[in-house]
C-alpha cells in the first residue's frame, strides 16, 4: 500500500520540474541546430537577421536552469529558503537581459512580435522580483518562527 502512495505522490511541482527538464532538452537541441534553422528561415522569408541573435539563448538557458532548481527545491519541501530567493532574483535579472537583447537584435525588423516578447519578459522580470521579495519576507518570518519555538 505504501508503494502505491509513493507512486501517486507525483504532484504539481514534480510535473513542473519534468516539463522544465523537457524544455531544457528541446532548447539544447534547438541551440545546436540554430545556425541551420536561421539559414533556413532567412532563405524562406524576406527577413534579415543578425548572426548574433543566438546569444539570446544563453540567458534563456540560465533562466530555465534556475527555474528547474527552484521547482526541485519546492518539490522537496524546501520552499522558503534563501537559495530560492537567489534563484528568483537571477531569473528576474535574466528576464531583463533577454528583453533588452531581443529588443536590441530586432530593432530593424518590421514585426510586432519582438515587441510583444520584450513586454512579456519585462513583466516576467517584474513578477519574479515581486516573488523574490515575498519569498525573502517568508524566509525572515520562518527564521523568526524557528527561533521562538
Amino acid at each position: 500500500m505504501n508503494t502505491i502512495r509513493k507512486f501517486f505522490r507525483f504532484n504539481l511541482s514534480h510535473m513542473a520540474c519534468f516539463f522544465i527538464s523537457v524544455i531544457i532538452l528541446v532548447g539544447c537541441v534547438v541551440y545546436v541546430a540554430l545556425p541551420w534553422l536561421v539559414d533556413w528561415y532567412i532563405d524562406n522569408t524576406a527577413v534579415e537577421i543578425s548572426a548574433s541573435t543566438h546569444k539570446v539563448m544563453i540567458p534563456i538557458f540560465i533562466t530555465l536552469v534556475m527555474l528547474w532548481l527552484l521547482t526541485m527545491n519546492i518539490s522537496r519541501g524546501k520552499s522558503f529558503i534563501t537559495k530560492n530567493v537567489t534563484y528568483l532574483r537571477v531569473i528576474s535579472v535574466c528576464s531583463v537581459v533577454i528583453a533588452v537583447m531581443v529588443q536590441f537584435f530586432s530593432t530593424f525588423l518590421k514585426s510586432f512580435f519582438p515587441f510583444v516578447i520584450t513586454i512579456i519578459f519585462l513583466l516576467l522580470a517584474l513578477l519574479t522580483a515581486v516573488f523574490a521579495n515575498l519569498f525573502q519576507a517568508a524566509v525572515r518570518y520562518k527564521e523568526e518562527n524557528d527561533l521562538t519555538v
